[in-house]
């Protein structure tokens, strides 16, 4: 019974001190860590609880077999350990000040590699236990890190007007009845008018007081995730889409025109295939021409406010197949809506973006 506590309560207490730190987290986690500036290294979110239980269980059984041979030497380090790990769910969520919080972990460190020093010549199994806690606190450290030195808050700007939106609605390069009947004008009116104003306006919101307050909506959409993402990477997708329309037929310009042949094979294989991906994406989405930095032409689908710039892409055009997009004027029929929609590409504008 007492080896079966020696192992079963260093286990519960790491657990204990786990659920206390994430209710800690709570707040911190919705409404300020996801719009901090974030390493593109950091794993899904779900990982980290799956990855802290396992990393408990270890360091748990880890002190279980000291406290088993009635070695209580170690229980000051263990200890010690646990509570840093505590402070730094304060410091860096509660507190919410990733330079604390780094303080916090690389005190952490120090303590659990004191930790494996100390039991490796006890008890080698203790020490491998804590190993992979070691790496995955390394790791967490460099985490830490990024957001400190990527989220400094820029110095405010003092104006002679009072708020200003840092993102306006672009305006329209044509009338908003001029591309009827292929869009019509209530479909502009609401497409543009609401909802691409919306992702304009939340994106304003949802970036004041943060450190994508100075950047541009290209920036933003690289480094972002959550709400900002999805607000600002649909500001920037409306903005290409409604700019890449013209209601004046446009000949492709040679240079764009031989990087399709190259690439397509002809303009007729990349409407075809353009076409076909922009009606089988399933949901709601987004189909691209994009250019990479080699100069190659691809056709890319991407799930809802998901841009190519995320993907080191250059986006060149785009069809929005939200629902939204075109239901007033088709209903269900996506394909219809796609043919006609090839009709308004504004060529000389794709060709423009192109950087090689």
């Amino acid at each position: 019974m007492k080896k079966f506590l020696a192992y079963f309560i260093p286990i519960l207490l790491a657990f204990a001190v786990g659920a206390l730190g994430s209710y800690i987290q709570g707040d911190a986690l919705a409404e300020w860590y996801p719009h901090l500036v974030k390493s593109p290294a950091t794993p899904p979110a779900i990982l980290f609880p799956i990855a802290w239980s396992i990393l408990y269980i270890l360091i748990g059984i880890s002190a279980g077999t000291m406290l088993a041979r009635g070695d209580m030497s170690v229980l000051r380090l263990w200890l010690l350990q646990l509570l840093l790990n505590f402070l730094w769910s304060v410091c860096f969520f509660a507190l919410r000040s990733p330079f604390m919080g780094l303080l916090v972990i690389l005190a952490l460190d120090v303590t659990v590699i004191a930790y494996i020093i100390y039991t490796a010549g006890r008890r080698s199994v203790a020490a491998w236990l804590f190993v992979p806690y070691l790496l995955w606190l390394i790791f967490a450290t460099y985490l830490n890190g990024y957001i400190y030195i990527n989220n400094q808050k820029p110095k405010e700007k003092t104006t002679m007007s009072t708020t200003v939106a840092k993102f306006a609605l672009p305006a329209l390069p044509y009338a908003a009845d001029a591309l009827a009947p292929v869009m019509s004008e209530e479909t502009i009116n609401y497409h543009y008018g609401k909802h691409f104003k919306t992702y304009i306006d939340n994106t304003n919101r949802l970036i004041e007081g943060t450190p994508y307050e100075g950047m541009g909506l290209e920036e933003i959409v690289k480094k972002s995730d959550g709400a900002i993402f999805n607000n600002a990477a649909q500001a920037l997708n409306h903005r290409i889409y409604f700019d890449g329309l013209t209601p004046t037929p446009k000949v492709m310009p040679e240079r764009l025109y031989d990087r399709i042949v190259r690439d397509f094979g002809s303009v007729d294989n990349f409407n075809k295939k353009f076409a076909e991906t922009a009606v089988g994406l399933f949901g709601s989405g987004w189909v691209w021409l994009a250019e990479d930095s080699k100069g190659k032409l691809s056709i890319v689908p991407t799930k809802d406010a998901d841009n190519p710039l995320r993907h080191h892409l250059n986006p060149l055009m785009c069809v929005d197949v939200w629902e939204h997009a075109y239901y007033l004027d088709y209903q269900n029929r996506r394909a219809d809506f796609v043919k006609e929609y090839m009709k308004l590409v504004d060529w000389d504008k794709a060709a423009s973006r192109m950087q090689s």
